[in-house]
């Protein structure tokens, strides 16, 4: 009997122990679930993790998430505009290989014709797309900007449910929102609509969860671009007076910036709960989160402090944004990387953690970023990084070099025409540069100290690398070899009444 027992009792603990190993072997194989979440005009300090000059600007759950995880000191969008930067993301791209160089805007002067055909191609391949085959769900909650159009919608790009407003909200007025590609509500504020981007994002994980798929979320959030429109629960007394008297000029709002502060701490309320949801699923460990700013500050709202620029050109301000990527057990917490990185470097990293393979049937510029984000040195860095401001080359990056290119006003595209700062750090940059601006983003990231006639070799380089770009990749007047063109849309985007080639430094 004694023996009976013994054995009864080996083989219990022999079945617990194997099923447990089995389950630890399963959870470490397991593809992980991933959120990306992209927050809007969010400049590069505007988070107290990226030591906010503004005491009115709090965020402990950002904060939070990069003591957990990896904060970037040197993270670069592809685009300092919101289409061309998301474009990127999903495909891995540049926007003039993505083929969605500028944005779908009412307010662009090229007609109907030119918002009928500007948008994310369905002959992309995005990272839906690329999930999808492997069991993954995928939903994307909040600002789309891939088009106006019906064919450019998320559902068109792998995606199994959408819901939101596909661009920015208009001044004290309401926007419809969709539910996949009809419109379920037909004026949304945008004070209301951040709290059904967080409601629908839990229930998409919990949902996805229980059917224990892996789930791949986009959460485009529209805070904090303007209307600068504060939710009053997280705004202060003196922040939600200063809001229900300002005077409206244009597209903008009089002391917009004064009320800012209380979009950020509002974005960082539903950063925190999105995190805390996944921890009350259980599924922290097996949960990769990334927080990506699309681009620089729009001002006078927000700062892209030290840096010189902001929203609009191609100065780090416009580029260099924050980002934070969390995943306990995989990423170790406490880090602050310098490593160059750029939003298209999202595609290729999640198709190598998901277990799926690049396609080789296009260019993707973006690279695997896993070995960086476990704290380990990347050899697979960018060589070169391109500044595009609509179809216009403007600039690019060698390392800590970065050149400025000469241009003139007929090259700029259409946001970028005025300029409220005269030193060209303002909204549209330099309307015009009659020579190459070198700086040592190493030696200063402000891009000061023009070193271009002490390191004329350098600029010479980096001439030559540009001129390999615009062969591929195009520029306001050449066409790249493999620059996708806008469906059926014939005009310029850049400026309908340019004249072709009048730049010398532009020529091929």
């Amino acid at each position: 009997m004694k023996n009976l027992i013994r054995i009864i009792g080996l083989f219990v603990f022999v079945t617990i122990y194997l099923t447990t190993m089995s389950a630890c072997v399963n959870s470490k194989n397991k593809q992980p679930n991933i959120i990306v979440i992209f927050v809007d005009d969010i400049g590069y300090n505007d988070l107290s993790c990226y030591g906010a000059k503004d005491p009115a600007i709090q965020t402990p759950n950002i904060d939070r998430m990069a003591e957990e995880g990896v904060r970037f000191t040197d993270w670069q969008s592809a685009s300092s505009v919101c289409a061309p930067s998301r474009a990127s993301l999903l495909t891995g791209r540049y926007p003039n290989r993505s083929g969605l160089p500028t944005v779908p805007n009412a307010n662009a002067p090229f007609g109907d014709e030119y918002q009928q055909n500007i948008g994310l191609q369905q002959s992309e391949l995005t990272i839906p797309e690329i999930l999808k085959p492997l069991g993954y769900s995928t939903a994307m909650y909040g600002k789309s900007h891939l088009g106006w159009d019906s064919k450019f919608y998320p559902l068109r790009h792998g995606f199994d449910e959408y819901y939101g407003s596909l661009g920015n909200f208009p001044i004290g007025g309401t926007n419809p929102v969709y539910e996949g590609d009809e419109v379920v509500e037909d004026s949304v504020r945008f004070e209301d609509i951040h709290h059904k981007l967080t409601e629908r994002t839990i229930g998409f994980m919990k949902k996805s969860h229980d059917k224990d798929k892996p789930f791949f979320i986009y959460l485009a959030h529209y805070l904090a671009h303007g209307p600068w429109q504060p939710n009053k629960q997280f705004a202060t007394e003196a922040e939600w007076e200063i809001y229900q008297n300002q005077p409206i000029k244009g597209h903008l709002r009089d002391g917009g910036d004064e009320i800012y502060p209380a979009l950020v701490r509002e974005l960082d309320w539903h950063v925190g709960e999105v995190l805390k949801a996944i921890k009350d699923l259980g599924i922290d460990e097996n949960t990769l989160v990334f927080f990506i700013s699309d681009n620089g500050p729009w001002l006078p709202a927000g700062s892209a402090w030290p840096l010189r620029g902001s929203k609009y050109n191609t100065f780090e301000g416009g580029h260099r944004v924050p980002s934070i990527a969390r995943w306990p057990g995989v990423i170790p917490p406490g880090q602050v990387s310098d490593a160059v990185c750029s939003t298209m470097d999202i595609f290729p990293t999640i198709v190598h953690l998901s277990g799926s393979k690049l396609p080789n049937d296009r260019k993707i510029d973006g690279v695997d970023i896993t070995q960086v984000l476990k704290g380990k040195r990347s050899k697979t860095e960018h060589d070169i990084l391109y500044y595009y401001n609509g179809l216009t080359l403007e600039a690019l990056r060698e390392g800590n070099w970065k050149l400025h290119l000469p241009r003139i006003p007929e090259s700029k595209v259409f946001w970028t025409r005025t300029s409220h700062i005269k030193d060209g750090s303002g909204l549209g940059g330099f309307q015009k540069l009659d020579k190459p601006l070198l700086f040592d983003l190493g030696d200063e990231i402000g891009e000061q100290t023009d070193l271009a006639d002490k390191y004329p070799e350098v600029v010479q380089r980096l001439l030559s690398h540009a001129q390999k770009a615009r062969k591929e990749l195009g520029d306001w007047n050449i066409n790249g070899k493999d620059q996708k063109r806008l469906l059926n849309y014939t005009g310029n985007i850049n400026n309908p009444t340019r004249v072709i080639g009048v730049n010398p430094h532009l020529k091929e």
